[in-house]
C-alpha cells in the first residue's frame, strides 16, 4: 500500500511502564506530547515518535488510574486508586499540590477551560471541583448512582458535564452548583463526552455501543447512531465541527448528526483507545494493552466528508518518515529543570508495501444546521473569566473583570464593614467554601466602582 492510499497506520508501540498501563492522555496543544500512568505508581511523559521516556514522576502510593494535562501544558495531574490527586509542575518536575477528599479510585479528570480549576470524578460516585492554587475543594456534586467515567467543561467555562456508569449524563451549572439537566436515554454506562466546538451540541458515547447527540438549547435528543459492534471508548469533533470521530476497540467512524449517518469508517484494531486528538489534517489516537502503549495516525484528508479540505491548525511541516521503532523497556532519564515541548507537526506516513486499495473522493456536503442554533461565546486570550460560583455584588459593573482570586484559609480580611459585606456576597452560594476572598475594592458611596484582587 502506497503512502498516498494508506488512510491509517500504527506509528509505534513500546513498553511504557514496569506494570500494567491504566491510563494515558495526549497534549491539548502539542499532539506530540503524551502522559501515561500505570500500576508502578509512576506518571511518565513521552514525545510521540520516541520510545524513551522524557520525564518520570513519582509520589503516589498506589496505581495511577487517571492522568491529564492542563490547558497550558505546564502541569500534569494524576489520580490514584487511593482517591488522591497530585499536580506536578513539568519544568520543575515537582509536586505542587496534593488534593484529598475522594473515598475511592479517581476515574475522570478535567481542567477548566480558562481558570485554574480542576474537576474530578471517582468510583465513589461524586464529582469534586478544586482550585489548584490551594489545597481545598470548592464544591462537591452528588447525584450519580455509579462510577464517574468522564468529566468535561463546556467551551465557555460555565458548565461541567459528567457521565456515569449508571447510564446518565448530568449538566451542572458552576455558578449555582445545581443540575441544569439530566440526560437519561443511554441503556448502559456513559464512557465519553464531547462538546461541539461551535454550536450548542453535546455528543455522548456509551457502552451501549451508540452515540447520542443533544441540543443544549432545548436539551432535546437530536439523533442516535446505530449500534456499533463494540462499546464507544473515545470521541472527538473535527476543528470545524463538521464531523465526529468515534473510536471503538476495533474501528473508527466519522458521524454526522442531522440526520444520524456514517460518513466513513475504518477497521483499526487499536484495542483500548484512551485518547484522540486532531491536528494538521491528522487524527492521533493512543491506546494501551498490558505494559505497552500504541500510537496510531489517521489521514483525515482521505476520509469522507473531508477529502483533503480540513484546514490545518498549524502550518504544515515537511513530512519525514521515521524508522521502525522496536518494542523496548523505557529508559528513564533524570528529571531536568526544563522540559522542551517539541513543536507540533504532522506525523510521518506509514512505511508499508504497495497495495491496490483505492480511495474514491466524494464531494463534501456540509451538515444541515439546526434552525437558530446558538454558538459558544469564545473568550479572547486577554479576557478574564470569573471563577465558577463567584457572583458580583449588586451595583457592580458586570463588565469589570475580577481577575485572579486568592483564597486565604481561615484568615480574616482587614476590611471595612461595607467590604466585608462585599466579600460575603462574593462567597455566597458555596457550601464547601470556608475561606475568605481578599480584594482591593474602590468604593463610590455605597457603589462598588472597581475590583482588584491580590494573590
Amino acid at each position: 500500500m502506497t503512502f498516498q492510499s494508506k488512510r491509517a497506520w500504527r506509528l509505534q508501540e513500546f513498553a511504557a511502564h514496569g506494570g500494567n498501563v491504566n491510563c494515558l492522555a495526549l497534549g491539548l496543544k502539542n499532539t506530540r506530547l503524551m502522559a501515561t500512568g500505570g500500576e508502578d505508581r509512576k506518571v511518565n511523559l513521552w514525545t510521540i515518535g520516541s520510545p524513551t521516556v522524557t520525564l518520570s514522576l513519582s509520589g503516589h502510593t498506589s496505581g495511577i488510574d487517571c492522568v491529564g494535562f492542563d490547558q497550558s501544558e505546564e502541569h500534569i495531574v494524576a489520580g490514584s486508586a487511593s482517591g488522591t490527586i497530585k499536580l506536578w509542575n513539568i519544568d520543575k518536575a515537582q509536586v505542587v499540590r496534593t488534593l484529598s477528599g475522594h473515598k475511592a479510585n479517581i476515574s475522570a479528570l478535567a481542567f477548566h477551560t480558562y481558570g485554574k480549576f480542576l474537576a474530578s470524578g471517582s468510583l465513589d460516585t461524586n464529582v469534586r471541583l478544586w482550585d489548584t492554587r490551594r489545597q481545598g475543594c470548592i464544591c462537591t456534586y452528588k447525584g450519580h448512582g455509579g462510577r464517574i467515567n468522564c468529566v468535561k467543561f463546556s467551551p465557555d467555562g460555565k458548565w461541567v458535564v459528567t457521565g456515569s456508569e449508571d447510564g446518565t449524563v448530568k449538566m451542572w451549572d458552576l455558578g449555582t452548583s445545581k443540575v441544569l439537566h439530566e440526560f437519561k436515554l443511554h441503556r448502559d454506562g456513559v464512557s465519553c463526552l464531547e462538546f461541539h466546538p461551535c454550536e450548542f451540541l453535546l455528543a455522548t458515547g456509551s457502552e451501549d455501543k451508540t452515540v447520542k447527540f443533544w441540543d443544549l438549547e432545548t436539551f432535546d435528543l437530536v439523533s442516535t447512531t446505530s449500534p456499533e459492534a463494540k462499546p464507544i471508548r473515545q470521541m472527538v469533533f473535527d476543528p470545524k465541527g463538521e464531523g465526529l470521530f468515534s473510536g471503538a476497540e476495533d474501528s473508527l467512524r466519522v458521524y454526522g448528526w442531522e440526520p444520524a449517518r456514517v460518513h466513513d469508517s475504518l477497521c483499526i484494531f487499536w484495542g483500548k483507545v484512551a485518547d484522540m486528538t486532531v491536528q494538521s489534517n491528522q487524527l492521533i489516537g493512543a491506546s494501551f494493552q498490558h505494559t505497552n502503549v500504541s500510537v496510531w495516525v489517521v489521514d483525515i484528508g482521505k476520509l469522507k466528508p473531508f477529502n483533503g479540505d480540513l484546514t490545518p491548525l498549524v502550518e504544515p511541516i515537511e513530512q519525514v518518515p521515521l524508522p521502525a521503532i522496536p518494542v523496548q523497556e523505557p529508559t528513564p532519564s533524570a528529571p531536568s529543570s526544563s522540559v522542551v515541548n517539541p513543536a507540533p507537526q504532522p506525523l510521518p506516513p506509514a512505511q508499508t508495501a504497495a497495495s491496490t486499495e483505492r480511495y474514491e473522493p466524494l464531494k463534501r456536503t456540509p451538515p444541515r444546521q439546526r434552525k437558530n442554533a446558538q454558538h459558544w461565546e469564545q473568550k479572547g486570550p486577554t479576557q478574564q473569566v470569573k471563577p465558577p460560583g463567584i457572583e458580583a455584588p449588586q451595583g457592580m459593573d458586570p463588565n469589570i473583570a475580577i481577575g485572579k482570586i486568592s483564597l486565604l484559609d481561615n484568615q480574616p480580611a482587614d476590611t471595612s464593614v461595607s467590604e466585608q459585606e462585599f466579600l460575603k456576597t462574593c462567597a455566597g452560594g458555596h457550601r464547601g467554601v470556608r475561606s475568605v476572598l481578599k480584594y482591593s475594592v474602590s468604593w463610590q458611596g455605597s457603589m462598588c466602582k472597581q475590583v482588584e484582587s491580590s494573590e
